[in-house]
């Protein structure tokens, strides 16, 4: 299957999305997906999907909309448990000189602050493929919007860029399933700075990053199959698993729900026992928007498979989308 996959990425090959915004590092520039125009509507006083300030969590489809057959939702709980390692950041960590970048031990809780104005921290973390990640940054006080991003260090890396933010004072939510080894750099900045500096930042404009590693819980698909599900957040995920197709040929599509969805979709799909990840698409070339995507095999290898669906617009209005797993 790793090689007989048909359709991939006609638009950016592995990774990443079209946006405008970008953060640099060393010798890697990489632009970040929900990006572009992500200024949240504060008039709001919530990014849609997140709403006040909470605890982390990991909840990755609205259950209300998860499919047509009441399967469960993405209820992928992190573990309380977990030992958190709480550190402070340090100047200079914004990039600028490329060297000036923290280092973040994960599970944990990375207390900083977006100053001066336009500032952007940024710390290098390790993650392995197969790995589900739950980030949260949690303002401080009214005056941050909080914008996360997670990039691959590696311009040529298969992992594409997660991204979330919310409106000031509300938290920003990403979850993150990675798709292949890789240094990552997590990065935290002021939502009204992407992609055009405005000003914003200061010495109030503190935030708590957290990290925490989550545990999948994905739908469970036979084919073939129709499932209508809606992200929660433009940061979020859905999950969904098949074992095989007894060698017999498949398609995978993800498409809005309705001509008022605003998803702007991204799928990948992951070998589960090999953590290798066989394809990821983010526009199918059959629409003149690009927004929905589908990949598929002509003959797969027996195996268990992971299907990563995800958002890279900026527009949280209506993330629902159906998605097809269809027998060629």
């Amino acid at each position: 299957m790793r090689c007989s996959f048909l359709r991939r990425l006609p638009r950016h090959a592995f990774g990443f999305g079209l946006v405008a915004g970008s953060i640099c590092l060393a010798a890697a520039c990489s632009s970040s997906t929900n990006d572009s125009a992500a200024v949240p509507d504060t008039s709001a006083g919530t990014d849609a999907g997140t709403g006040a300030p909470d605890a982390p969590t990991s909840s990755t489809q609205d259950s209300s909309t998860s499919s047509p057959d009441g399967a469960s939702s993405q209820d992928a709980a992190t573990d309380a448990d977990q030992p958190l390692t709480v550190a402070t950041e340090v100047e200079p960590n914004g990039g600028t000189p490329a060297t000036a970048v923290g280092t973040m031990v994960l599970p944990g809780t990375m207390n900083g602050t977006i100053d001066p104005a336009n500032d952007a921290d940024l710390f290098t973390i390790q993650l392995a493929p197969g790995e589900f990640w739950d980030w949260t940054a949690t303002p401080k006080t009214a005056d941050l919007a909080p914008h996360v991003i997670i990039f691959d260090t590696d311009p040529a890396g298969k992992n594409p860029n997660e991204a979330g933010f919310a409106a000031a004072g509300a938290t920003a939510k990403v979850q993150h399933f990675v798709l292949s080894t890789g240094t990552f750099v997590v990065g935290v900045r002021d939502a009204r700075n992407v992609p055009t500096a405005t000003g914003k930042g200061g010495p109030t404009y503190g935030y708590a990053l957290t990290g925490k590693r989550a545990t999948p819980a994905p739908i469970a698909i036979t084919f073939p199959a129709t499932k209508m599900g809606k992200l929660a957040s433009v940061g979020s995920v859905d999950l969904y698993t098949f074992t095989g197709t007894n060698g017999q040929g498949f398609d995978v599509s993800v498409r809005g729900a309705s001509a008022s969805s605003t998803i702007d979709s991204r799928l990948s799909i992951f070998d589960i026992p090999a953590k290798n990840v066989i394809g990821t698409n983010d526009d199918d070339g059959s629409t003149p928007d690009t927004r929905d995507t589908k990949l598929g095999s002509a003959s797969p290898a027996p195996s268990t498979y992971m299907v990563i669906v995800e958002n890279e617009g900026t527009d949280a209005t209506d993330l629902s989308y159906e998605i097809q797993f269809s027998l060629r």
